[in-house]
């Protein structure tokens, strides 16, 4: 069986899942893995035989001689930015953890850097890969016409390190903790026509302000055709949640991580649709295998396909400093 030759940046986050998968996925030939963080890549290495580095473009540089695939990247944008630079130069293709970019304009340039290299730059949806959400790809057979939807996303994290840091961060709750919900919107809807949003911190009244990066965002989203949306970011939730609600003139359609409900508009049996026990970074590395083997479709969507979803965030974040809606299409043009 033909193997895929591939590496892995980053150990943490969705890089523990991303391990599990490449190890345990015989399409896979995972030869070198990195992290920057010495301790966790010597609890690492302790329990294998893999080449393991600490510095990220020795990572490509010494595995590209003896053939290299793919690079799995489970870092943040700023982590990343330089090495993805690295990988486009000697033609790796990268299967990138979402967001890609902290801006519009730098994933606009990875996009146009790899296009030159005639290179793949994938970043996974997490909700394309699993069998319970299949129905997502024709709305209008599920919900009927969508009408408006919502979208919720919490996470645990607080603003320590560089999520405190704009410059490193690129944003706060919305863009690092809301990124994947506004994709599955402007994914399934297209992009808005003008976002109007609010940020607030998490910061006592009086008190000195520590970090520049928002813990909530509001973002209210009009689609054409008369459709409405609206995003909750939330940072420093006590558990993570996340759900997006389609509002369709027959069903109404919930997403959360393990399941899909289909509620009908007008009285009925709910119906659950559970995801397979498997993590969703992991069915998305498998899924991807599979597709990159067989060549029977895109292995992953096209890091051009999130720019739509980069120019919402850009125009929220805008929205917020002007205190007007703003156009993501005039971002982009």
């Amino acid at each position: 069986m033909t193997r895929l030759r591939v590496a892995q940046a980053g150990l943490a986050g969705a890089g523990t899942e991303y391990l599990s998968a490449l190890q345990s996925d015989e399409r896979f030939d995972l030869v070198a893995v990195a992290d920057a963080d010495p301790e966790r890549l010597r609890r690492f290495a302790e329990d294998t035989s893999l080449r393991t580095y600490e510095d990220y473009r020795s990572l490509i540089v010494e595995s590209v001689p003896t053939g290299l695939d793919v690079l799995f990247v489970a870092l943040e944008p700023f982590q990343s930015v330089d090495l993805l630079e690295v990988a486009a130069e000697h033609r790796v293709g990268v299967f990138h953890k979402a967001p890609l970019a902290r801006t519009l304009g730098e994933a606009q340039r990875l996009v146009d850097r790899f296009g030159a290299a005639d290179c793949p730059l994938m970043v996974p949806r997490f909700w394309q890969t699993d069998p319970a959400f299949a129905g997502l790809n024709d709305l209008m057979k599920l919900a009927g016409r969508v009408y408006a939807a919502t979208a919720d996303a919490w996470t645990v994290d607080e603003p320590a390190g560089w999520r405190g840091d704009s410059t490193r961060a690129g944003g706060g709750g919305l863009l690092n903790g809301a990124y994947e919900v506004v994709d599955m919107l402007v994914a399934l809807l297209g992009g808005p026509e003008s976002v109007y949003a609010q940020c607030s911190a998490a910061v006592s009244p009086g008190a000195p302000r520590k970090y520049d990066t928002e813990d909530t965002a509001l973002v209210s989203l009009r689609f054409s055709e008369d459709r409405i949306g609206a995003v909750t970011a939330w940072r420093g939730a006590p558990e993570p949640f996340t759900r997006v609600a389609l509002f369709g003139t027959e069903s109404l359609v919930e997403v959360y991580r393990d399941r899909m409900t289909l509620t009908p508009r007008h009285g009925g049996s709910v119906e659950v649709r559970e995801v397979q026990r498997v993590p969703a970074a992991a069915g998305a590395v498998r899924a991807f295998g599979a597709a990159r083997l067989a060549e029977e479709r895109k292995p992953a969507p096209a890091a051009q396909e999130h720019l739509p979803t980069m120019a919402v965030i850009e125009a929220a974040y805008l929205s917020a400093k002007t205190g007007a809606p703003e156009s993501p299409g005039r971002l982009r043009s």
